[in-house]
């Protein structure tokens, strides 16, 4: 099991949380109000992903954070356009959440994303 470099994982980092604040401060350009949200929730998630990162124990790991954060994506733009509000509420809530159980997963070298 190969671990991220130290690099590599910061630089993960600062590039997703610097998309995710880019993508906050572009939304009030778009038009309606559920293409907004869109956009605040893709930063939700690059951020959530970027804070994980440097967490993350090998590269099997990020690989998996990164694919679960493109599923993500594509649920909130399921659950967003098709109006079911209860369920964009529910993932704005778990993502961010689960990202901050990653420091506590690695002190206890319990592995989600393996």
């Amino acid at each position: 099991m190969r671990s991220i470099p130290k690099p590599l994982a910061a630089l993960v980092f600062l590039l997703f949380w610097g998309i995710a604040i880019t993508l906050w401060s572009c939304t009030h350009l778009l038009p309606t109000p559920e293409s907004r949200g869109f956009i605040a929730d893709i930063g939700i998630v690059f951020a959530s992903v970027g804070f994980a990162a440097p967490f993350l124990l090998s590269m099997k790991q990020l690989l998996a954070s990164a694919i679960l954060g493109v599923i993500g994506i594509v649920f909130f733009a399921l659950f967003g356009f098709l109006d079911a509000t209860v369920l964009v509420y529910l993932l704005r809530l778990l993502i961010p959440f689960l990202a901050l159980l990653t420091p506590v997963y690695k002190l206890l070298t319990f592995r989600v994303f393996a």
